[in-house]
């Protein structure tokens, strides 16, 4: 694994001015964070399917992994659409469910409503592993 730094030709920017840039968006230019997630989810699935599924994700297994803020509503939502466009979507998510923020736990929600399996530790670390009725097996 390469690290970024400062005197890297990769563009970055770092934590505290990504909340700048949320806070931003949010504040001064009204966008709220359920429409910011559904935009940065749809271009992760787009970039997903290009560079990672050759163009054409259906029926190819994909393992999202997801935390309980901001990008893991993002995550949430690209597994959503890669799951609308035909991909085997499984989703981890890296802390019990409880702790979702509200616009992750709605995302989830959806997906659970589609019969996506979602994994999730227990808040006593046990891992809980669900899926709809009729939902794909791995």
């Amino acid at each position: 694994m390469i690290a970024v730094t400062q005197n890297s030709n990769i563009p970055f920017i770092t934590t505290d001015q990504m909340r700048e840039v949320d806070r931003a968006m949010m504040e001064d230019y009204g966008i709220d964070l359920a429409k910011m997630m559904e935009n940065a989810g749809r271009e992760l699935a787009h970039l997903a399917r290009s560079r990672f599924l050759g163009g054409n994700p259906k029926g190819k297994r994909v393992a999202v992994l997801a935390g309980t803020e901001g990008s893991g509503g993002g995550g949430l939502m690209c597994a959503r659409r890669l799951n609308n466009w035909g991909a085997n979507v499984t989703v981890w998510l890296s802390s019990p469910t409880e702790r979702l923020t509200e616009v992750p736990r709605h995302q989830l929600s959806i997906l659970e409503r589609m019969g996506v399996p979602i994994n999730s530790p227990s808040e006593r670390g046990i891992l809980h592993s669900w899926r709809s009725p009729g939902a794909p097996g791995l």
